[in-house]
């Protein structure tokens, strides 16, 4: 049954369709809505040259067939891209459950966001850090970073958000604060109500595990962190 739908929400992520101006979402089994299960023995133990925070959007399942942890859409493509391009790089899922209930979980994964980077930062000194946020995920980096201490900034080499919503707000109400924001890309697929003021068709929120939209993010957060 997992198989399945892994299968046939990547079918439906990765395949272009034509003649439509907004693509009909096909049934894969997803209740947008309902929490992700969380699952602690994914999270990774000592330290590491390169970690990836990843908070996954709203009910993204993770892609099991291929061994994701992070969410099929950005999470698993990125996280599988940067490791195999940098070694010494891994992911870290954010433990949170990612349902229709924001308000608390955007409190409990950003507080996961925090802890984690306090923790490792003391436990592995030469430990850097990359952000990545998707959809409701990007809110809890937001939330993350007003309270991630200063002295953690020199440590945040990159934060990459895909279809965030706060860029609906402006340039001024999306920044991240001055330190970060300047490490800071947004990925907004054009058409993407969430995150694009003109968008008017859910598809678009859906596509970030194209290669046009991964690609770039990977090398963005592989060159962070070599520099």
């Amino acid at each position: 049954m997992q198989t399945q739908l892994t299968l046939q929400l990547g079918l439906l992520l990765i395949g272009l369709v034509t003649g439509q101006t907004c693509p009909e979402i096909p049934d894969t089994g997803v209740t947008i809505g309902d929490p992700v299960p969380i699952k602690p023995e994914n999270i990774p133990k000592g330290c590491s040259d390169y970690e990836i925070l990843v908070a996954r959007g709203t009910s993204e399942p993770d892609y099991v067939a291929g061994g994701g942890k992070f969410g099929i859409i950005v999470g698993d493509p990125v996280v599988s891209n940067v490791t195999a391009k940098l070694p010494g790089a891994r992911g870290y899922p954010v433990q949170y459950p990612a349902s229709s209930a924001v308000i608390t979980g955007t409190r409990q994964g950003s507080q996961d966001v925090v802890n984690r980077l306090k923790a490792q930062a003391a436990a592995c000194p030469s430990q850097t850090f990359a952000l990545v946020g998707y959809s409701q995920g990007a809110g809890v980096m937001h939330a993350a970073a007003d309270e991630i201490p200063k002295a953690l900034y020199p440590r945040i080499k990159s934060l990459v958000m895909f279809g965030d919503g706060y860029k609906r707000l402006g340039s001024t109400l999306s920044r991240f604060p001055s330190g970060l924001n300047e490490k800071a890309r947004q990925v907004c697929a054009t058409g993407d109500p969430v995150c694009n003021t003109s968008g008017e068709c859910t598809y678009y929120h859906l596509t970030y595990i194209r290669p046009e939209y991964i690609d770039p993010a990977v090398d963005f957060i592989v060159n962070a962190f070599k520099n």
